[in-house]
């Protein structure tokens, strides 16, 4: 791989990420709902951090606690993640490239061009061998070191957001519920002589397919009819009445009068779904159930209430993370046993059979050496030097990039089926499920794919040779990953904080779109999406591991990544995804695994390829390491990582938040929770009368307002806090206060 092939891939990239920048820094100040819709004043034209490119350090310094408070926890261990990578690749750059850049540069090896400073350029048996391995022990230590350190302040950040106190603290899931108990009555009477006297509401669900679908439509037609009004109110006088056809796409078929007809349509929707109603859906065997007490739905949620696999219970979660459909549609256990099989089953065959295009991707990358080494693409070495390069460095880099994205809406339905109820376990497991893809696709199968690519002819001449002919080539295939990264990072990266798209259709609203609804729509973000960002940003994680000691130059690259991404999506968390769950960063002590887990290959990758250049003292340094690495990964699994895989709060703090929380305060939160039916499908929520209208958002009670008692194991902040802290406690008492009085 010759550098202009790096230099193809570093140079668009660079352009566009520097367009995006200048895009967003530009209209940024004009399009400020958009680009800032969480913002306060963001509809007056206000947006944040004013000045030119003054969100990037207003971003970096902003305290994580706001963000906890904004976004959750979550979001605060998405940043951390990408924040401890920039700063452990940072401190890696300076420590390996000082001894590794001098001793792969002057090894005396035959590489050339950006191969010469990496460990192509050792030769066989050559004391430059020590170089990798020592330095192999300073990046397991900084590695651990950093990610101990973090691992403790986390826990203690997760302390402080579950301070916050959501409806979801009191409620619990109830599925395979029997079917003679179909009403919320009955539920409680069933719950009431195991809980006497605790239960405070159960919200029965059922199946509501028609009634969203009818929903939806009355949403469609509802905006067509005010669209309709603008328009004739738009008209001149004496102008006749604006008139839509019924046919496909309203480009055909019979004439009539817009108004009219489609508030005659809204009429019927109206009816038909009042009756769906009053005539009761088919109930769907499942419920929520809320307690007066966080400590009673603790026990409730980790107690058996049936032996014959009825009554399943689970702790509860945001409205919005509910997988309503398959809520609704729970199946037994041994069917979702036997979905859970065919799903791992339809996985793995993917997995073998992606391979085939994936690899198909290291032909491209030596596509000059295969031209020279078979007749039949001979004509490839017809073509400009430039041309040949663009291919070699984009083509590649390009085509694994678009087989992952086209893999995920794959993935995502073969883990939908197999029963989760919860967007946050769905996203877990699709977190896991994709960095395995991305894992055996874009590191291994390129890697052996591009070696093999490079040597198969030398290979063929002189079969012996396959271990000194692999050693030399698998260094190289770095300047792929160094691509790849630079794509990812340069050019999707930093598009998210513009969102061309949506950029697009807010500019084309604002100056079309005649109804404000059609405004929100378009400048609505997408859902942030946890697990493709953190399975991509897992995966540069490994490689830059695996080939920090192999090919120091790539640890640079990745600094970059990491911080575009952190500033990126800390901006995107703060000032414009809303979270649709919270699960206080549960997914942190698998990220974590995955991390050292990297470590690990890194370790064994670096053994493997001195192993190919026979150095066998230096296997015998290294051997320890990835056995101490696992060993430390499961320590921290066992000890931090327990108090940060649940998302339940343990039992002794709920029993001091019941403590601490007005019993009078509490209920009226509760109920009105349950008022506003905020453990229903988002269609129960729709106001027939006006179904384009927002809905309501969900109450919060702030534990931070309440008087709570602070002991070592709930304590968080220090005594410098105490004082504003308590003029907070004042403040919302009287708010709670005052919403008791109306509610009463």
């Amino acid at each position: 791989m010759s550098d202009a092939a790096l230099i193809s891939v570093l140079i668009p990239a660079g352009v566009s990420a520097a367009a995006y920048l200048i895009i967003f820094e530009c209209l940024r100040g004009t399009y400020t709902k958009f680009f800032a819709p969480r913002f306060k004043g963001s509809d007056k034209g206000k947006y944040p951090y004013p000045g030119v490119f003054s969100w990037i350090w207003g971003v970096a310094f902003t305290p994580e606690k706001e963000l906890v408070d904004k976004s959750g926890m979550d979001a605060a261990v998405y940043v951390r993640v990408m924040s401890m990578s920039t700063i452990i690749f940072t401190v890696l750059s300076l420590l390996l490239g000082i001894v590794l850049f001098p001793a792969y540069e002057t090894a005396g090896g035959d590489a050339s061009g950006i191969e010469k400073i990496g460990l192509s350029n050792v030769e066989q048996e050559s004391t430059r061998l020590w170089a990798p391995a020592v330095m192999m022990y300073v990046m397991t230590i900084v590695i651990l070191f950093f990610i101990r350190k973090n691992y403790y302040e986390l826990v203690e950040l997760r302390k402080y957001a579950m301070k916050k106190g959501e409806s979801s603290d009191y409620t619990i899931i109830v599925t395979q519920i029997p079917e003679e108990y179909d009403s919320g009555e009955k539920i409680q009477k069933f719950l009431d002589s195991k809980y006497p006297n605790q239960i405070a509401h159960v919200r029965t669900v059922h199946d509501l397919a028609a009634i969203e679908k009818k929903t939806t439509e009355l949403q469609k037609n509802t905006l067509k009819l005010a669209l309709a009004r603008k328009k004739q109110a738009d008209l001149a006088p004496g102008e006749g009445p604006v008139q839509v056809k019924l046919g496909c796409l309203g480009l055909c078929g019979e004439k009539v009068d817009a108004i009219p007809h489609f508030t005659k349509v809204c009429a019927e929707l109206r009816e038909e779904i009042e009756k769906m109603y009053k005539d009761g859906p088919t109930f769907s065997k499942a419920a929520f159930v809320t307690f007066s007490s966080v400590s009673t739905a603790i026990k409730a949620a980790n107690t058996m209430l049936a032996e014959d696999g009825t009554w399943v219970v689970q702790s509860s979660t945001r409205r919005e993370d509910v997988l309503w459909k398959n809520l609704g549609s729970q199946p037994s256990e041994e069917v979702r046993t036997g979905l859970s099989i065919s799903s791992t089953a339809a996985i793995a065959g993917i997995i073998v059979f992606w391979a085939i295009p994936v690899a198909f991707g290291g032909a491209l990358s030596n596509l000059e050496q295969l031209g020279n080494d078979y007749s039949f693409l001979s004509g490839v070495n017809s073509l400009p030097d430039s041309l040949i390069a663009i291919i070699e460095g984009f083509g590649p880099t390009v085509w694994r990039v678009v087989l992952m994205i086209l893999l995920q809406p794959i993935l995502y339905f073969l883990l939908r089926i197999t029963g989760m109820v919860k967007f946050s376990e769905l996203e877990r497991s699709f977190m896991l499920t994709y960095y395995m893809f991305l894992l055996v696709h874009i590191y291994f199968v390129t890697l052996l794919a591009s070696s093999i690519f490079s040597t198969i002819n030398d290979i063929v001449d002189d079969p012996v040779s396959i271990f000194e002919l692999l050693g030399e080539a698998i260094p190289t295939v770095a300047v792929e990953m160094i691509q790849y990264m630079l794509l990812q990072g340069l050019a999707l990266g930093v598009q998210k904080i513009v969102r061309l798209v949506g950029l697009i259709l807010t500019i084309l609203f604002t100056k079309l779109a005649s109804v404000e609804y059609q405004k929100k729509k378009a400048e609505t973000p997408p859902d942030f999406q946890y697990g493709p960002q953190l399975s991509i940003g897992l995966l540069m994680w490994t490689i830059t591991c695996a080939y920090a000691t192999i090919a120091p130059l790539i640890l640079p690259f990745a600094v970059i990544y990491f911080f575009l991404d952190y500033v990126v999506q800390k901006y995107q968390l703060l000032q414009v995804h809303r979270p649709n769950f919270e699960t206080f960063g549960t997914f942190w002590p698998a990220v974590v695994s995955i991390m050292l887990n990297g470590l690990v290959l890194s370790q064994v990758a670096l053994m493997a390829i001195i192993a190919l250049r026979f150095g066998a003292y230096q296997q015998v340094l290294l051997f320890p390491l990835p056995i101490f690495t696992y060993i430390y990964k499961v320590h921290l699994r066992g000890t931090l990582g327990a108090q940060m895989a649940t998302t339940k709060i343990p039992l002794f703090n709920a029993v001091a938040l019941d403590e601490a929380r007005p019993k009078a305060s509490v209920k009226a939160f509760i109920d009105k929770a349950h008022e506003m039916k905020m453990w229903s499908q988002e269609c129960v929520l729709v106001d027939l009368t006006d179904p384009l209208k927002d809905l309501p958002d969900p109450p919060v009670l702030e534990s931070a307002a309440l008087e709570m008692k602070r002991d070592d194991s709930v304590a968080i902040g220090a005594n410098d806090r105490r004082d504003s802290t308590k003029q907070l406690i004042d403040s919302k008492r009287t708010d709670i206060i005052i919403e008791d009085k109306k509610h009463t």
